[in-house]
């Protein structure tokens, strides 16, 4: 309500404020009568007949245009006149904490008077603004009255002072939300002011922003908990804000913390369906860890993004003298890592010579093994400028501050005692430090524990320190200066770290506990003997907490352990059968999967199974990698399970015997597959090979789970037809050889659902097309166009194939039957021109689908130019090629296996038996340039790679090599013992064996 005239400021917020809400505001205005009815049910009224009185509310209606104008054509006012009397509800408008000032009014107020008018809605109050915002607050705004922005801006008001604002605004949202028309909420709530959003109305905003994104936009799932995080006091115990919580940390891969808020949305809910089901979900991930993207992906995104950077980032570092950009330094190359890791402690710094990018684990051993794999895969182009270091150097002049006062090692006093084999115990006293200690004991405990870091060293800080203390006197034991710790600690024989690789591959614990003898009991409580690099991830497996593997979980990183069973091995040579079945499957898991997809840990023997413990930086080439080798053995079952305790495990291997049941089929989809699963695979459906590698992720994840579950079998699933045609789809658009031959592999068993499916038969075509069973693929695409005519891209794939196989004729009329089905297409209309030029299959398939990405393809541009090639190079084998690779390297013809999916021989290098294993078919073999090819044998005959020492210092024995189309070759090498270890190397580009981490960006031409 408005007292006093308006000035210029107060229009224009009225205007700003109207534009903000306008949005949000529905036209909905009331009747007089409706707004007499209101007045009627709620207060005690005295009536007023007296004739001046109700032409005083007539006069006010037809004297001011804006309510003229609201009665009907015709009508005349229609007043009615009250007093709201000082008694029952209307008692709450005389008290003094809701009563206007008396110079309002014009003197104290004894009565309030109401006037209505029923024909035009016009309302008046004397004596309560209060009465006056509920009476406008109820009525509402028409059309009309939403395009004046003071009635808006009065109306916006009213409904704030009479607590009505949020439930007008959340109706609106609601009709939206209805309508699925997310973006107009966000847009909506996004106008207003932060301080103008209640905790409701951010709620809702961050349901809006979870409702609309798709599964890989991870900016909308964290800008929702931005949202929702702040008011947790506030919704503490609601159903709402902890389901939306939960459904964000769902969709950003931290399961374990999306499970948290679940549970409690369920005790303020029970039963409900929703969250047990997304309970569930979170189980089944937890379970089965499925990404977006894998920690792999993140790093190579995180590298590209520092690599577009880093030349500008020198220029700032050297024109920085006086540091005043080091903020602005850290907030680029934090954007750039952000991709792999959310939260990044790291250091810039120049010695005059290079540039150095130090990472820091805050302390946490745990943490040196993402960084450590991050480190390895970074760019050649980088490292021409920068060291990349993980771990804060020892520095011996470091000083820290506290409230003005200068501490360094020299003011520190140290009593360390030697624990165990490897470690030390601290106890530190810094006189300085005692004000703080007493203020802020955790405080001053972080300062000592820092400055520790910084003497020794952050590397040998934690590989060290046991246990560290402050003491707040001296102790009576002599003690030594801080900065003389490095000494001591060499005194007492112990090793000091700067290199973080050599601490993770040096030190491992060994244990013995006491096995649990039950069949029964939770996998590796068998243990009788095992070993481990992190220590905490068992640990923690064992008491049942989760923070270690939550660390990695969120970032991509699966940690977990295989399994398989031993009790079938003779009881005499137990342990050595499961150790070497152990090393046979770990050098399975680098060749297949390779060196960047895995880190092991280490692993264990059980009373009945044995164990092999990692981190799967790429779970799903891991997990595919150790079903293949699972199926080359005699076991009866074999599985995965995570170092989350409480989920349940994956059978990669089950020779069982399966049931005869037939499975629960979804009468909505007549497949294993329900609605919900094929509206999750098709939020994958994006123009990115990553959101491909996801979807394919997934897809596992539900055929895994379900096998665990009992709801079918995995022969089921592989019978399946939408699940067989989800897997082609995944796979055909990921374009790489061993996708192609994993689609052939897993569609096959499908042929007998796929009568009349032309989708099944031109992706299964396809995928044998780009593995070089040409034969084959032209059978199927025939029958396919015989099973559904009226399918298109059936017609597309015969048409090559008639005319690869010379039928020009035929090959023609599959592109006019293509055409009469989708006319003018633009693959169609090429395809035409190709066949009729007397084009190859390769350069049939050289396109892709988009016209403009073609022409680009055309031209050698785009950066998938490279990727297509070697794809396509795996669909027809070159004789001579294939010919001048035998007479190179001459495999024996008895041991030489091809095409399962690469091509794999033993090669004697002086003397010693290698595995060769060259990533591809025949096809793709028979492509290599010959110059590449004698380079690589004479390397090995000259016997450069035999021999390799370990980062620890042991020495290594080649045992297999691995060369790739692209020209990468990687080394794997065995270290002795009778536990088949192994570690691998690349080859830089004049043959040396390195690290990853020093290897070339680009392969050398092959």
């Amino acid at each position: 309500m408005i007292f006093q005239q308006p000035t210029k400021a107060d229009f224009n917020r009225w205007k700003a404020q109207a534009r903000r809400y306008k949005p949000l505001l529905l036209p909905h205005r009331k009747s007089g009568g409706e707004v007499l009815d209101y007045l009627k049910s709620r207060y005690p009224l005295t009536e007023l007949t007296d004739p001046d009185v109700l032409s005083v509310i007539s006069d006010n209606v037809t004297e001011t245009p804006y309510w003229a104008e609201k009665l009907p054509a015709g009508a005349q006012p229609d007043p009615r006149a009250f007093y709201l009397e000082n008694e029952g509800e209307g008692a709450a408008f005389y008290r003094p904490e809701n009563q206007d000032s008396a110079q309002v009014w014009g003197g104290e107020i004894l009565r309030i008077f109401v006037g209505v008018d029923l024909s035009s809605g016009f309302y008046m109050v004397e004596g309560s603004s209060l009465l006056w915002d509920e009476l406008c607050a109820f009525q509402g705004l028409d059309e009309k009255d939403l395009n004046h922005y003071v009635v808006t801006a009065q109306y916006i008001n009213a409904l704030e002072r009479t607590g009505r604002l949020d439930q007008v605004i959340l109706d609106r949202c609601a009709a939206w939300h209805e309508a699925e028309e997310y973006q107009k909420i966000i847009d909506g709530l996004e106008a207003l002011r932060p301080e103008e959003r209640s905790p409701e109305l951010d709620s809702e905003l961050a349901r809006a922003y979870n409702n609309r994104a798709a599964p890989s936009d991870r900016a909308a799932y964290e800008k929702a908990l931005s949202l929702l995080a702040p008011h947790e006091a506030h919704f503490q115990g609601d159903y709402f804000w902890n389901f939306r919580m939960g459904y964000s940390y769902y969709y950003l891969d931290q399961e374990a913390e999306a499970l948290r808020y679940f549970e409690q949305a369920l005790k303020a809910r029970p039963e409900d369906p929703d969250t047990q089901e997304m309970m569930n979900r979170c189980r089944q991930c937890l379970a089965l860890p499925r990404y977006q993207k894998n920690f792999r992906q993140r790093v190579e995104e995180a590298w590209e993004a520092f690599e577009a950077i880093e030349g500008e980032v020198r220029g700032i570092m050297d024109a920085d003298q006086d540091h005043t950009q080091e903020s602005r330094l850290v907030r680029k190359c934090a954007a750039a890592f952000q991709p792999a890791f959310d939260s990044l402690s790291f250091e810039l710094s120049f010695d005059g010579e290079r540039y150095q990018l130090i990472l820091s684990a805050d302390g946490s051993l745990a943490k040196l093994f993402p960084l450590v794999y991050f480190q390895r895969r970074a760019p050649a182009s980088v490292l021409e400028s920068w060291d990349i270091l993980v771990g804060c150097p020892p520095m011996e002049d470091y000083t820290m501050d506290c409230d003005g006062a200068e501490i360094s090692a020299g003011d520190v006093l140290v009593w360390a005692e030697k624990q165990g084999d490897h470690q030390i115990n601290l106890t530190l006293y810094c006189e300085k430090l005692l004000p703080l200690m007493e203020q802020n004991p955790n405080q001053a405990l972080w300062m000592l524990s820092a400055l520790t870091g910084r003497v020794l060293g952050e590397v040998s800080f934690i590989a060290l320190v046991n246990e560290f203390s402050a003491a707040e006197e001296p102790e009576a034991e002599p003690a030594f200066s801080l900065a003389d710790l490095p000494q001591a600690v060499e005194e007492m024989g112990l090793t000091l770290y700067e290199d973080a690789a050599r601490l993770l591959e040096e030190r491992a614990l060994t244990y013995q506990p006491d096995p649990v003898r039950d069949r029964d009991a939770d996998w590796r409580l068998d243990t009788y003997a095992g070993s481990t690099r992190l220590p905490a991830l068992l640990g923690e497996y064992l008491s049942g907490e989760s923070e270690t593997i939550e660390e990695l979980h969120n970032m991509g990183a699966a940690a977990g352990f295989l399994f398989f069973p031993t009790e079938n091995f003779p009881e005499e040579d137990r342990a050595g059968r499961a150790l070497k079945l152990r090393g046979e499957l770990e050098k399975a898991l680098l060749r297949q999967a390779g060196g960047d997809a895995v880190t092991f840990l280490g692993g264990a023997l059980g009373l009945y199974c044995g164990y092999l413990d990692f981190i799967a930086w790429d779970l799903d080439a891991v997990l595919n990698a150790a079903r293949d080798f699972f199926e080359t053995t005699e076991l009866p079952w074999a599985g995965f399970h995570s170092f989350f305790r409480d989920v349940g495990s994956v059978r990669l291997l089950n020779r069982e015997p399966e049931p005869d049941t037939p499975p629960e089929v979804h009468p909505e989809t007549g497949s294993l597959l329900s609605p919900e699963d094929i509206q999750t695979l098709e939020g994958f459906c994006e123009e990115s090979t990553g959101y491909f590698y996801a979807m394919l992720d997934h897809l596992q994840t539900l055929i895994q789970n379900g096998v665990a579950e009992g709801r079918f079998t995995e022969k089921q699933a592989r019978q399946d037809l939408q699940i067989a045609l989800w897997y082609g789809y995944a796979c055909l658009n990921l374009d790489e050889y061993p996708y192609y031959y994993r689609a052939v592999e897993q569609m096959k068993d499908a042929e007998g659902n796929a009568r009349g499916c032309g989708v099944w038969y031109y992706r299964y075509s396809v995928a044998l097309t780009y593995c070089s069973r040409l034969d084959e693929a032209l059978d199927y695409a025939e029958r396919g166009a015989r099973e559904e005519p009226t399918y298109p891209w059936i017609w597309l794939q015969l048409g090559k194939l008639r005319s690869h196989f010379g039928d020009k004729a035929g090959a023609l009329d599959a592109v006019a039957r293509g055409l009469e089905l989708e006319p003018e297409d633009y693959e169609f209309l090429t395809l035409g021109e190709e066949i009729r030029a007397g084009a190859t299959l390769e350069q049939m398939e050289y396109h892709w689908i988009n016209p403009d990405f073609d022409q680009d393809l055309q031209q050698g541009l785009g950066e998938d130019v490279e990727a297509k090639k070697l794809a396509i190079a795996c669909i027809r084998p070159d004789p001579a090629g294939l010919a001048r690779f035998f007479a190179i390297f001459r495999p024996d013809p008895a041991a030489y296996q091809k095409d399962s999916p690469y091509c794999v021989f033993p090669y004697p290098v002086q003397g010693r038996p290698v595995d060769l294993v060259f990533r591809m078919n025949e096809a793709g073999l028979s492509k290599l340039n010959e110059a590449w090819l004698r380079t690589q044998k004479a390397r090995l005959d000259s016997g450069l790679w035999l021999t390799q020492t370990a980062e620890n210092g042991e020495p290594g024995q080649l045992d297999t090599v691995l060369l790739d189309q692209n020209g990468a070759v990687t080394l794997l090498y065995r270290l002795p013992g009778k536990e088949e270890r192994y570690f691998h190397l690349l080859v830089d580009e004049n043959g040396a064996p390195v690290p990853p981490e020093k290897a070339p960006d680009a392969p050398e031409e092959r």
